[in-house]
């Protein structure tokens, strides 16, 4: 398995002090990327649990990994049959290279972030524009392919180029065939490069009338994501163009939620929320959904990482 988490993986005695996301992701995680095992069962887990003394007792360990073992089945529910390892009621194995599935891995990588922080900045160093991007792209695809009669674009700059915010909003009322309000130059100057939008999401009928549904999305990859969750900002989107009807939001993570979190961030985001198994339900419409492009970027960019990690 992958080392232990350096972070949500305190010693537990009389109570569990571990984060059950991180837990999940870690062993997950071990079943994609490690290098030297492509199986292992409940009790490898408990055992490396009692090694690293993060609990001492067998029996107690063994429940948080039986509630482990009913979350993986949930995640792989949501993306059958396109599922990169199996699950039976005491062992999990691999049953495709992670490279085979690489909308899944670049998922769980971002997630092991958390968990592994000082891995994360030894390997990825202050500039996080190309993860963002790909995450940008690869939640495009999905959509497109979960929503094969919208539109969905991409806004603002690449990690290679950059294009400023007035630019953006142009780019978006031509899309949508709205105008701009007046001295727009002036008005989106002083609100970022791209005012939190990363994806337009739109469905326009033939009479190419105003009043059709729109989504302005947040994609948030990083581990400060929750400090984006309010973003796009509608209200000042609506400063820029004359939308007629007022666009919704939408925030995509990489991050797998429980019941009760996805619901409470739904109610914070106030719009459409997809998580990691959101985004990778496009599988089941089409097993291998993302393009080769996509693909051949998320495996340069991930190789060197996963390596630096199992090696850890």
């Amino acid at each position: 398995m992958l080392p232990v988490p350096d972070s949500g993986m305190s010693r537990s005695i009389s109570k569990h002090n571990i984060k059950f996301d991180f837990f999940c992701d870690w062993i997950e995680g071990s079943i994609l990327f490690d290098k030297n095992e492509d199986e292992f069962s409940m009790r490898d887990i408990v055992d490396v649990l009692i090694e690293e003394s993060i609990y001492e007792e067998p029996d107690f360990a063994m429940e948080k990994v039986l509630d482990a073992w009913q979350e993986l089945e949930r995640r792989l529910q949501h993306i059958a049959p396109r599922t990169p390892f199996s699950i039976t009621h005491s062992r999990l194995k691999r049953v495709s290279p992670w490279q085979d599935v690489p909308a899944h891995s670049f998922c769980v990588l971002l997630s092991l972030a958390q968990c592994y922080k000082g891995w994360w900045n030894s390997v990825s160093g202050p500039d996080y524009n190309e993860q963002g991007e790909l995450f940008e792209l690869l939640t495009q695809e999905s959509l497109k392919e979960q929503f094969l009669d919208w539109q969905i674009k991409r806004t603002g700059s690449s990690y290679m180029q950059s294009i400023k915010l007035h630019e953006v909003v142009h780019q978006v009322a031509s899309w949508l065939g709205r105008p701009t309000k007046h001295d727009i130059n002036k008005r989106a100057k002083s609100s970022g490069k791209d005012a939190g939008l990363d994806l337009l999401c739109y469905h326009s009928f033939p009479d190419n009338r105003a009043g059709f549904p729109i989504y302005l999305m947040q994609c948030a990859s990083g581990q400060d994501w929750d400090n984006k969750v309010h973003t796009p900002d509608l209200d000042l989107w609506q400063d820029y163009i004359d939308f007629v009807v007022q666009p919704q939001k939408a925030f995509a993570i990489p991050f797998a939620l429980d019941e009760d979190d996805f619901r409470e961030l739904c109610i914070l985001v106030k719009g459409l929320l997809l998580d990691r198994y959101r985004l990778l339900a496009a599988a089941r419409y089409r097993q291998h959904w993302e393009s080769p492009i996509l693909t051949n970027r998320i495996v340069r960019w991930a190789t060197p990482r996963i390596e630096q990690l199992s090696c850890n």
